[in-house]
């Protein structure tokens, strides 16, 4: 008697992802929540200190295996406005869907709160728990999800570009140099790169 194959369950990255929203390591979310009345005018203020103070986007740009993330406030659709603003975010990483809503949440907290508070049914970030079954019941799958480099961490593109900028500059350095001068910027450019490899 054969047995038969079960069908793949998606990546080991998706964790709790739905397939459509994952390309390759790359998974993304995007969430929609209610937003109460007076959050029409804290959420453009969250907003424009985020973009003012740049300590305040410090904490999300070490979270190297996040490729991007967004928050909008959106008061109408095309032809409709909405009774009630919602807040629209999107994000892309890598890793997996708990483990992300986990890092958010634990290292992010203060941060979390400020852009959901004014969100209707927002639990606080911690416990994680709670945070996470809000997240999914406000979680819209994706119609279409494209990463550029869908196998490649967010850490792993910039040390490539670095490299890359360091590739050029030891070319133009090294360009007519004897093998044995040659050798040792050679060897002094990989220790240099190092953590780029």
């Amino acid at each position: 008697m054969a047995i038969a194959e079960r069908p793949s369950a998606g990546p080991p990255t998706a964790t709790g992802t739905d397939p459509r929203n994952v390309d390759g390591q790359a998974i993304c979310i995007t969430v929609f929540s209610t937003v109460k009345w007076w959050g029409r005018a804290w959420l453009p203020l969250v907003f424009l200190y985020a973009r003012l103070v740049p300590s305040a986007r410090g904490t999300l740009a070490r979270l190297s295996f996040i490729h991007f993330a967004r928050w909008t406030l959106v008061k109408q659709l095309p032809e409709q406005r909405l009774r009630h603003p919602h807040l629209f975010f999107e994000s892309n990483f890598n890793g997996g869907w708990e483990e992300y809503i986990d890092a958010f949440s634990h290292i992010l907290t203060r941060g979390m709160t400020l852009f959901w508070g004014s969100s209707y049914g927002f639990p606080t970030p911690l416990p994680t728990g709670r945070f996470k079954h809000y997240i999914k019941r406000h979680e819209i799958v994706a119609s279409h999800f494209y990463s550029a480099y869908p196998d490649a961490t967010t850490t792993m593109v910039l040390s490539s570009l670095e490299l890359d900028a360091k590739l050029r500059d030891f070319r133009a350095r090294t360009r007519g140099l004897d093998p044995e001068a040659f050798a040792r910027a050679w060897q002094a450019f990989l220790t240099d790169v190092q953590r780029c490899l």
